[in-house]
């Protein structure tokens, strides 16, 4: 952990039950004119559309709605939502729906002013100003987009999936309110979940790591650790849903600020190819990533370990004490612990290495990966 670190945030963070509702309020002095950028159907679905939209009316703020965003948002998409908001003359962008739609919201408003299409900047063109303010409304608990600078785009032709990134992407505003995860079904909600809870122990065990995202990522780990399970069996409780909510922002924050790791990095390789979703490729590779850091994050393991009240573990071996209580907390919340049980071919599984994808958050492990260590590391997650 270093001495010299920044560390971004939004604006301004809403959080609590039904904030949702006052978000024509908040953005009378940010704006006049909105795109909602949302899904093609949930946040119809749930109301909460509706919800915003009368907020919006109410206030007297002018709004069109891009409901396009697929769950893995492409070049086209944004190119789509880029020249609505120009064609709208809009002056602040609203994404209200999951990752891909907070993820996609972001760089539509991040570009506008800096260009037409996204293409130059996928391509490693730098944003070079700001854009209109970004307002960030997370339908799911997990993904940490609100909080971040990055946003992840598939270029469909080429299936190369990566980040467009600038500091510049930052939320303006943030609202956090319980009430919109209630439409979650079991699943969501814990593959959601799991993501945040990996993304809150990578974090923490980060090469980039800093005084305030330990402490907020702690925090984030007791939290996820003790409600995401009630949350997936009684989703219908809002206090279950406030703390998954509570420990979700938590670890964005810090996931933010710091970065992720080698579950995160093969999770992008692995994720797209199989079509599984990217918090149960995490899910699966997380044990064995504990597993492989072993030595060099034995204390750091057995403290997490310690504040989750195993008590009675991890004297001799933290890393495989909480690799097992974590594929333990994989059984509660009913995710799959292997690739093979997703039907991928162990062949086709090591495969995804014959590419020169291998990210920062592979290769800056602290402990280095060989190649025969990244096949083996695979072979144990199959």
């Amino acid at each position: 952990m270093g001495d010299s670190f920044v560390f971004r945030l939004p604006r301004e963070i809403f959080f609590g039950t039904n904030r949702g509702n006052d978000i024509g309020k908040l953005l009378v002095n940010i704006g006049k004119r909105a795109i909602i950028v949302t899904g093609r159907k949930s946040a119809k679905e749930s109301g909460i559309l509706d919800i915003i939209t009368q907020s919006l009316e109410h206030s007297r703020l002018a709004y069109a709605i891009f409901d396009q965003v697929e769950p893995e948002p492409s070049l086209e998409t944004v190119d789509k939502g880029l020249k609505l908001a120009m064609d709208f003359n809009c002056d602040m962008i609203i994404s209200l729906g999951g990752g891909s739609v907070l993820d996609c919201g972001k760089v539509i408003a991040g570009l506008l002013g800096n260009g037409k299409a996204i293409r130059t900047f996928f391509e490693g063109a730098p944003v070079i100003k700001a854009g209109i303010p970004w307002i960030a409304l997370p339908t799911t608990a997990g993904t940490g987009s609100e909080m971040t600078s990055n946003s992840v785009l598939t270029d469909i032709h080429t299936g190369i999936k990566k980040s467009v990134r600038s500091h510049l992407f930052i939320a303006r505003l943030v609202i956090i309110d319980p009430n919109f995860t209630l439409s979650m079904s079991p699943h969501l909600t814990a593959v959601s979940g799991i993501d945040a809870l990996i993304q809150a122990i990578e974090a923490y065990t980060s090469p980039h790591s800093n005084l305030i995202s330990e402490a907020l990522v702690l925090e984030a780990i007791e939290l996820l650790w003790n409600y995401l399970p009630k949350a997936v069996h009684d989703g219908a409780n809002l206090l279950n849903r406030e703390y998954v909510a509570k420990g979700s922002m938590l670890s964005a924050m810090a996931f933010a600020n710091s970065s992720s790791g080698p579950a995160h990095g093969f999770s992008h390789l692995i994720g797209p190819r199989f079509s599984i979703s990217h918090g149960e490729t995490c899910a699966v590779l997380m044990p064995q990533v504990i597993r492989y850091n072993r030595e060099v994050f034995h204390k750091k393991y057995s403290y997490i370990l310690n504040k989750l009240g195993f008590e009675d573990v991890g004297k001799n071996d933290p890393a495989e004490d909480f690799a097992i209580a974590f594929e333990n907390f994989l059984d509660q919340i009913h995710l799959r612990k292997r690739f093979k049980d997703y039907d991928v071919p162990i062949d086709e599984l090591l495969s995804v290495l014959n590419t020169n994808n291998i990210g920062k958050n592979i290769t800056e492990n602290p402990r280095p990966f060989q190649t025969s260590d990244m096949i083996e590391l695979l072979k144990s997650s199959w």
